[in-house]
């Protein structure tokens, strides 16, 4: 069983950058676009955000004995085929792993307003946490 103060802990961590993300999510998008510092902040808690699932998934699959996955994304392939997250959720999480990607290495090339749309998705954060709470 995954140890279930490791996980306690990033899902508070999770919560908290949520919150943040949040109040991101509800400027508008003429705003956020002329706005470096807002964008910075979205872009630093949607990193965050998705990590924090990354780290997440890879305990579980680490402590369970599951398949070692071959990337960020992989992760949630893993715990798809584990029958920990249905299909659609699975999907979803891989292209946020994938999107954390970007953020933390292609960064010169960030599209803001894709950006910003992401932050309109924050609800897929939750289901994911909402999977882990099972977990526990």
């Amino acid at each position: 069983m995954a140890d279930k103060d490791v996980l306690e802990k990033r899902l508070l961590k999770l919560e908290h950058v949520l919150r943040k993300l949040k109040v991101l999510s509800e400027i508008p998008l003429e705003k956020y676009l002329k706005d470096e510092g807002i964008q910075d902040r979205a872009e630093r808690n949607l990193q965050i955000a998705a990590q924090v699932c990354i780290d997440i998934g890879s305990h579980v699959i680490a402590e369970k004995g599951y398949r070692p996955p071959y990337s960020y994304a992989d992760i949630f392939k893993v715990l798809e085929e584990e029958g920990c997250l249905p299909e659609e959720l699975a999907n979803t999480m891989q292209q946020i792993a994938g999107f954390r990607n970007i953020l933390v290495h292609e960064y010169l090339e960030v599209d803001n307003k894709i950006v910003y749309e992401c932050l309109q998705k924050i609800e897929d954060f939750k289901r994911f946490a909402a999977h882990v709470l099972t977990w526990i």
